[in-house]
């Protein structure tokens, strides 16, 4: 299979038991040995927002930005 229909891409289910069945492969024209490359498509809406992306990183204050505005001019002015 090319690379040429990527943008369009064709759709492919996995079963419960994480297996790809082979009928979908077949139809694809895909053969035993063949490379496949996987690529997760998140789905995108009208409401998709980055609120939530970074959960690992706190909630900031303005004065929290502030600060560290302050200590990067101050930091940039030093060097």
């Amino acid at each position: 299979m090319s690379t040429a229909n990527a943008a369009e891409g064709d759709e492919l289910v996995v079963a419960p038991d994480g297996s790809i069945p082979a009928e979908q492969l077949a139809r694809l024209g895909l053969r035993p040995g063949a490379h496949l490359r996987v690529v997760v498509a998140e789905p995108v809406g009208e409401d998709a927002s980055l609120a939530g992306s970074l959960p690992h990183l706190p909630d900031l204050s303005w004065e929290d930005f502030e600060r560290a505005s302050e200590a990067a001019r101050h930091d940039l002015s030093a060097s």
